[in-house]
């Protein structure tokens, strides 16, 4: 490499010496015919070819300094960085082993895996991403050599991510590219494929952004989002063959403009993925003229040099950032569906002690004494929500929580509303009038309802009630859970139960006494 990289100054240096000694005898010869004439005009000319000279070594000089100088060394990844990436990793993991859902749980494994895989390997992940038609598969085409994806002149053609291998000449690795659905499709899925397009977008190393026009504000926000995220990014605009020399220049300017901040000036390049085939007019043995359509090469030369120039300087440091990156977003997602499998255990939870609080109610002949028994009920639905978040809580933090929920309870006059409110329901959804016991089991299951959202809500924000405090977090949930919706599935809920407790028992078998 050293040796090739010198060969050229040199050659060009010999080439140099050679034209000066030629230039030096034709200044002597013509010094010698001028000064027969005049002394004075012949200094002048030398003076003039002498200045000349030493400017055209001065150049030959810096010329021979920028080739023979050592190319840059690529950019090292920052160590913190690569630090970070690997605990964000381990963070992962770590709230993945909390998954109880088996298939999520193997989703979110698989993910972890190629994460971990892609830190040994030197795979750079080049995701091509845009609107649809905008020729995001044609420039896979292009860059592969071969056609894998099909296009088409309307939008929607590519339905999911597909990734295709490929080498770059000056990239020392291997090159994933990705092909995306495209952005602001119509109809059925668009927007479901759009969200995967964003999401595989998220997870570049670099991005193609293809357009095949001047950015519109569905364009434009995906990639300034993308570009906060840290993204590195190049732009394509394609179909250049479609346009005047001077469109194309004015809309390559334009994206310039645009982008300024986002995206470089020497990022915003022109291609033409898949060129219009040309007519080219041929004279047969017989006289006749056909016209035939003539393939045209694609031309991405420029795309493919910045390609090679950002990942042969910067891929280590792209590839470090983003395996931070996405091992953020899946820790990210890890949370979530522990969160989901949370909160359904915990509605689990909430129903079983609603249904306990009313019988408990039902039963009970002394009506003083029912917020006591739904306040003592209320005791283990708060210990066993805590279970379900992970929270590690004592029996005296659950009575004091429990009490003064009960007191908050009485305090918003929560108990006379619900009751009312159920008593007209069931006035207007039962014949006749409900007996009085049974209205006060339903407002109670409803009040533990309310209260066990409440708590949910209470231990998944890491034991925070939020702006407002206990209060606001009870008198919010009682706004979102409309009353007459709860009734309607505890009403529900009760046939269900009444049903299953007779099939159950006809299907006892019969003593023969009986």
């Amino acid at each position: 490499m050293r040796t090739a990289r010198w060969l050229a100054p040199l050659v060009l240096a010999a080439i140099a010496l050679g034209a000066a000694a030629w230039l030096f005898s034709s200044v002597g010869e013509m010094h010698d015919r001028l000064a027969k004439h005049s002394n004075g005009l012949a200094l002048v000319f030398l003076g003039i070819a002498g200045l000349l000279a030493v400017l055209a070594g001065l150049s030959a000089a810096r010329l021979f300094w920028k080739l023979g100088r050592p190319e840059a060394p690529p950019a090292k990844p920052p160590e913190d960085i690569v630090r970070a990436a690997e605990l964000q990793t381990e963070k992962a993991e770590g709230v993945i082993n909390h998954v109880r859902d088996d298939l999520a749980k193997a989703q979110l494994q698989g993910e972890l895996s190629e994460l971990r895989s892609d830190r040994q390997r030197r795979i750079f992940h080049v995701v091509v991403f845009g609107t649809g038609s905008a020729g995001k598969t044609s420039l896979i085409n292009a860059l592969l050599g071969q056609h894998v994806g099909k296009t088409e002149p309307v939008m929607g053609t590519t339905r999911r991510g597909e990734i295709f291998t490929h080498t770059i000449d000056g990239v020392e690795g291997t090159v994933s590219l990705t092909d995306t659905p495209g952005l602001s499709e119509i109809g059925a899925g668009g927007a479901v494929r759009e969200a995967e397009a964003r999401d595989l977008a998220a997870r570049a190393d670099l991005l193609l952004f293809v357009v095949d026009h001047d950015l519109v504000r569905s364009e434009y926000e995906p990639m300034s989002a993308l570009a906060r995220q840290g993204k590195r990014s190049i732009v394509a605009l394609n179909k250049q063959d479609r346009l005047m020399e001077a469109d194309r220049d004015a809309i390559l300017d334009k994206l310039r403009e645009r982008l300024d901040g986002v995206v470089s000036a020497e990022d915003v390049v022109a291609i033409s993925a898949s060129p219009r085939p040309t007519p080219v007019r041929i004279k047969n043995s017989d006289g006749t003229v056909q016209t035939v359509l003539e393939i045209e090469e694609p031309e991405i030369g420029l795309l493919q040099e910045r390609i090679a120039a950002v990942l042969g300087r910067e891929g280590d440091a792209l590839r470090a950032g983003n395996l931070l990156l996405r091992a953020h977003l899946l820790s990210q997602k890890a949370k979530a569906q522990v969160g989901r499998e949370r909160d359904q255990n915990a509605q689990t939870v909430i129903d079983k002690f609603q249904w306990v609080t009313a019988g408990a109610v039902f039963a009970n002949p002394i009506p003083a004494l029912d917020l006591m028994a739904a306040g003592a009920v209320q005791f283990q639905m708060i210990s066993e929500l805590a279970t379900v978040y992970g929270v590690e809580i004592s029996s005296s933090h659950v009575k004091m929580i429990g009490s003064q929920m009960v007191q908050m309870v009485l305090k918003l006059g929560l108990v006379e509303a619900s009751t009312s409110l159920i008593a007209g329901l069931f006035k207007s959804t039962l014949v006749g009038y409900a007996a009085g016991g049974a209205v006060q089991a339903v407002s109670m299951a409803y009040l533990t309802h309310i209260s066990g959202h409440a708590f949910a809500e209470y231990f998944a924000k890491g034991q925070s009630w939020g702006d407002g405090g206990m209060q606001a977090a009870l008198v919010r949930q009682f706004d979102l859970n409309s009353r007459t919706e709860f009734l309607q599935e505890f009403a529900k809920q009760a046939l269900d139960r009444v049903v299953t407790r007779a099939t159950k028992g006809a299907k006892q078998p019969v003593g023969k006494d009986s």
